[in-house]
């Protein structure tokens, strides 16, 4: 176990529990409204170790106080570079609140050896300002904020903070943690995101001008552009509605989504039960093709052979809210010659409905098929007539 670390990019040193501490601040930084925005660290050059490189005992934080817009709140936290087990004084710029060294636990309380020491900090220095911030926005005169905020404030989880102008109109940010739940492939998931909003308030009217938002994500989620695609918070819409729309649309989604794979899989099953003996190839893990060789028998003389084609059946991204793609193209053998190959036909499934079921959809393609066949076909034989 080393006694110093090194910091990348500096010549400072830092001892093995500091550096573990800012370890850990950096992989548990997000606080919502006051998130951790920047680290640095230096030396009062007073202590050196051994090789004579200069130990930091000087940390210096960043507070952001929205990622929409807002103050910053600076710490410095100074240490004894002569005994570690000491708490380190603070010095706080950027905000109007002054905590005691016990209100932020830098006393006896202080755990030099937990990695979370600093974290533990932050977080009670982000409950003030978060509390500040409540009774400002509590008691700003707007009755739309004022209705934002009775709806939201035993929300524990939310932030808030008021941001006034003596030139311009005044801004009013919510950031509200809240879960998405839904499901995928019958498993009940959750996602934890946080709906950042901000009010501008006009100071001569009083009104709320116009609203903007923001969905982050705070865990691991692989639908963001589902996020990306929802409107957002309309000017009257309350932030509350918000949440029930944004999780509702991302619900519908995946719903889509999951009756999509279902519906994709019954069609490829239903196509293959109805023509196995036809099957040429298909795809059975995504289900998104099949093609077969179908031929169409007629009464009568058939001087031009049996109308035959190569038909491919697409379960495409659009489906099943529109028909599948199929294409109906001539088959070529190996020792055929290609040069005179005509385009495939891309079939208009006359008769479809989104509603149903995959049996019917396969019934509607070969009532179809039995009529566009012959047809292709007898195109085909007219234009290799005109090539001789």
């Amino acid at each position: 176990m080393a006694l110093f670390a090194t910091v990348t990019g500096s010549n400072n040193l830092l001892s093995y529990d500091l550096n573990r501490s800012l370890a850990y601040l950096s992989a548990h930084s997000s606080m919502t409204l006051f998130s951790l925005k920047n680290v640095n660290t230096s030396s009062t050059q007073t202590v050196f170790n051994p090789e004579g490189h200069p130990v930091a005992d000087i940390v210096e934080l960043t507070l952001r106080s929205s990622s929409i817009g807002g103050q910053n709140v600076h710490l410095q936290f100074y240490y004894d570079p002569y005994n570690w087990s000491f708490p380190p004084d603070l010095i706080l710029r950027g905000t109007s609140i002054k905590p005691s060294l016990t209100d932020i636990g830098l006393d006896n309380t202080w755990d030099y050896q937990d990695p979370s020491n600093l974290s533990k900090v932050l977080g009670k220095i982000s409950r003030m300002l978060q509390h500040g911030e409540r009774q400002r926005v509590a008691t700003f005169e707007n009755e739309r904020i004022q209705v934002e905020y009775s709806c939201l404030h035993d929300h524990e989880e939310m932030d808030c903070c008021l941001i006034s102008s003596s030139d311009g109109p005044t801004k009013v940010l919510f950031a509200v943690p809240f879960y998405i739940k839904y499901t995928v492939n019958g498993a009940p998931k959750s996602v934890k995101a946080c709906a950042k909003i901000q009010f501008r308030v006009s100071s001569l009217m009083n009104e709320v001008m116009d609203a903007l938002s923001t969905v982050e994500v705070l865990s691991s989620f692989e639908y963001h552009d589902v996020l990306k695609s929802i409107p957002p918070i309309g000017l009257r819409e309350s932030i509350t509605e918000f949440l029930e729309r944004v999780t509702q649309s991302v619900v519908d989604h995946l719903e889509k989504i999951e009756r999509s794979r279902h519906i994709k899989k019954d069609l490829m099953d239903e196509l293959i039960k109805k023509f196995r003996k036809n099957l040429l190839e298909c795809d059975r893990v995504n289900n998104s093709y099949a093609a077969f060789l179908i031929q169409v028998p007629r009464d009568g003389p058939k001087p031009d052979g049996v109308p035959t084609a190569v038909v491919t059946v697409y379960a495409t991204e659009s489906f099943p809210e529109k028909y599948p793609k199929i294409t109906i193209s001539m088959p070529i053998l190996p020792a055929h010659d290609t040069s005179n190959v005509a385009p495939p036909l891309i079939m208009a499934l006359h008769r479809y409905s989104p509603r149903w079921n995959a049996e019917r959809i396969v019934e509607s393609i070969w009532k179809q098929l039995i009529e566009d066949i012959p047809m292709y076909h007898n195109k085909l034989v007219k234009a290799t007539s005109s090539w001789h």
